[in-house]
């Protein structure tokens, strides 16, 4: 401590915990067991941060004799990693003072670390204020270098918990300089052992979907090596205990907090943040929730007393279902359909929405569904109002569909004024209204049956004011029909037809079987379910495939992709999703399973047809969305047939009834002579065909369309 070995400094620090002693409150950063303050450094500019330990009993104190007290200890780890450029704010010095074998004051000594705030601290900031799943991958990135850092330097810190990692923030999302305090309980470790780095890491309290990325980033965004996830499991389990059993350990300090609370304990600390089941953030790359919790601590929240309520609703719902399911597949395909306005596109408001407008122009009348969203506020109703009758305008169909956040669920009188608000001011431009979203999925904010229907108002008074809308829901995620029994029979009236986001399972194509369930059995077990809940209709508001190479914007991706890791083989190509497109819409539309299909969704750099993410490339899930919008909005199907193994789909003018127009595709490819009515022919995209002088062709997975008239 050479700035003080003058008179002037020796006397300061003689005085020093006197001096502090008497400061108000403004030069105090943290009052507990021990107290923190900001000084003005006295030999020169800048300040000090001066942490006083509390006063040790007799027997801590002879320890602390042997192995060197609080403020020793922390000073001589910090000088350890100061000299590796290891994320510590500069050591300047401890003091101590001993009445014989007693200590009696002792304090660390630093450089202020000014514009400071804790790891705790940004992880409420975020999700409380800025809930964005690619912000709190950017803090957690920040932090988890630096403890690798630390511990490569070869310090284990032994207490690192969020609250004892200072950062500064830069941005909404941004942060930078991570410093770690309270390094009194570390030890010096030159080559840490995996299990010791993961006894470190015991307190580092993280969501654990995000806890798993961190441990990704530690270990240099590659694979977290499975004797350190062992460890891992261990010790946090232990520390959970060690916190359950805090009140038993501890009776005397529980019962005196109870009894006389001290509210004023500390001093710009960190406070608010969520429960762990309410916290929830939106992952801006695939456009949907992000998973915080793995699937361990989710079955953990899970309510038993639900599996009990789904099975009794199930079954008292089965005969029913079973006796329209037989019904509706025995009628399958011998009904025409309409094919005006079924398969239907998602559009958002975004920055994006002018070009979607313009993209949209193209297809006259399209059947359009916009999602407004609970977590962007008012502002959003306001963004939707206008951009909504822009496209009224332009004479399409328009639908809406109402997404709830966790805050929502928590808060359903907040949802319901966002609701009313929203209805208030667009139902005069709207068809349907479908009111909450993926309604089994824990990440978009429910873990009950009960948590489901608080979105729903007892008093039915959306119905009641609009009667004119057709109110659609509940939106169940997946093959997971088995939620649709309890909740229609506690919905009772709130909807007038049945919504799900009807996905393959992401199994590959339509034609999988999932469970001996194909999109076609979904699909009437899902008109089934309809039924036999008197609703009218059943829709598909969200479908669709993820695409190859698209990195985080994948909807499988998680917010995060471990480096040079393997995509995974859920993921198609372009081409071969428009092809499961059109293929699900018309084995979903044409049995008469499926009242309407919304195709999620226009233009997104992951899954939309067209990709905004290189300028604005139309994919050809465009052009093959297109193609099948002029050619079948004014026809009307009429019948499904077989030819080996090609699949055959007639249609005819919806307006005379004469024959327009025939599908064909093969699941293996099979050649074809090709029938003479048909006088021209497109791919799947809207190329022309040229019928070569025999007149075959090879049909594949891919659908081709085939024209009586020749066309332009």
């Amino acid at each position: 401590m050479s700035a003080f070995d003058n008179l002037h400094g020796k006397e300061w620090l003689a005085t020093l915990t006197r001096t502090l002693a008497k400061l108000d409150d403004q030069h105090l950063l943290y009052k507990q067991r021990n107290r923190v303050y900001r000084i003005a450094d006295p030999t020169g500019p800048g300040e000090l941060c001066v942490k006083v330990f509390k006063k040790p009993d007799r027997l801590r104190s002879t320890f602390y004799r042997q192995q060197g007290s609080k403020a020793q200890r922390a000073h001589q780890f910090a000088k350890h990693l100061f000299a590796q450029h290891a994320a510590v704010t500069e050591p300047v010095g401890f003091i101590e003072q001993w009445q014989g074998s007693q200590l009696v004051e002792s304090a660390l000594i630093s450089r202020f670390y000014p514009n400071a705030t804790d790891l705790y601290s940004e992880m409420t900031y975020l999700l409380r204020d800025h809930p964005y799943a690619g912000a709190f991958v950017n803090l957690i990135r920040v932090t988890a270098q630096a403890v690798r850092k630390m511990h490569d330097s070869g310090f284990l810190h032994g207490d690192l918990g969020p609250q004892n990692i200072l950062l500064t923030r830069t941005g909404d999302a941004s942060w930078t300089s991570p410093v770690f305090i309270d390094l009194n309980r570390g030890q010096l470790c030159s080559n840490p052992t995996l299990r010791q780095r993961a006894r470190d890491l015991e307190r580092m309290k993280i969501p654990t979907h995000f806890l798993r990325i961190f441990h990704h980033i530690y270990f240099n965004d590659g694979a977290v090596p499975a004797e350190f996830l062992r460890w891992d499991e261990h010790y946090r389990a232990r520390f959970r205990l060690h916190q359950r059993s805090r009140k038993y350990r501890h009776p005397i300090r529980t019962l005196k907090n109870i009894w006389s609370p001290n509210v004023d304990n500390r001093k710009h600390t960190s406070t608010g943040q969520p429960v762990p089941r309410d916290v929830w953030l939106w992952d801006e790359f695939s456009a949907q929730p992000s998973v915080m919790h793995r699937k361990k601590e989710r079955a953990r929240e899970r309510k038993l007393s639900d599996l009990w309520t789904t099975i009794v609703a199930t079954l008292q719902a089965a005969p029913g279902i079973y006796k329209y399911y037989r019904e509706r597949k025995a009628s399958m395909y011998q009904k025409p359909i309409d094919m005006r306005q079924r398969l239907g596109i998602s559009v958002e408001v975004d920055d994006s929405f002018a070009r979607q407008q313009k993209a949209l122009v193209e297809l006259p009348a399209s059947n359009i569904l916009m999602r407004c969203y609970y977590h962007l506020g008012t502002s959003h109703i306001t963004a939707c109002h206008g951009a909504i009758r822009a496209l009224k305008a332009d004479g399409h169909k328009v639908s809406l569909a109402l997404i709830q956040s966790r805050d929502a669920v928590i808060h359903p009188e907040r949802w319901f004024d966002f609701v009313d608000q929203a209805l208030e001011r667009l139902h005069d431009y709207l068809d349907c209204v479908e009111v909450g979203h993926a309604v089994n999925r824990v990440k978009w904010g429910f873990w009950n049956l009960e948590e489901i229907t608080r979105l729903w108002p007892t008093d039915g008074r959306w119905k009641a004011r609009y009667p004119h809308l057709t109110f659609i829901g509940p939106a169940v995620n997946d093959f997971e029909f088995q939620y649709y029994p309890p909740l229609l029979a506690r919905a009772g009236q709130q909807f007038d037809a049945l919504s799900g986001h009807l996905y393959v399972d992401r199994r590959g194509a339509p034609e999988t079987a999932q469970n001996g369930f194909s999109s076609l059995e979904k699909g009437l077990l899902a008109k089934a379910l309809a039924d036999q809940a008197g609703k009218h209709d059943f829709y598909v508001t969200e479908v669709n495939w993820p695409l190859k190479n698209t990195g985080l914007y994948s909807p499988v991706a998680g917010a995060y992709q471990v480096k040079d890791s393997k995509e995974s083989n859920l993921h198609v190509s372009e081409e071969l999703s428009a092809a499961y497109m059109v293929r699900y819409a018309l084995i979903t539309l044409c049995s008469g399973a499926v009242s309407g299909i919304w195709w999620w969704r226009l233009a997104h750099p992951g899954f939309g047809l067209i990709d905004t993410e290189q300028g604005w490339r139309l994919r050809p899930g465009w052009h093959a969305f297109a193609t099948f919008q002029r050619n079948l909005a004014k026809t009307t199907f009429v019948q499904k047939r077989q030819q080996g193994e090609i699949q055959w789909w007639d249609f005819v003018a919806t307006d005379t009834g004469q024959p327009t127009l025939s599908i064909a595709y093969a699941l293996h490819a099979t050649p074809l002579q090709i029938p003479r009515e048909f006088l021209s022919g497109s791919d799947l995209y809207g190329q022309a065909l040229s019928f070569n002088t025999d007149r075959t062709l090879l049909v594949n997975e891919y659908p081709t369309y085939f024209f009586y008239q020749k066309q332009p």
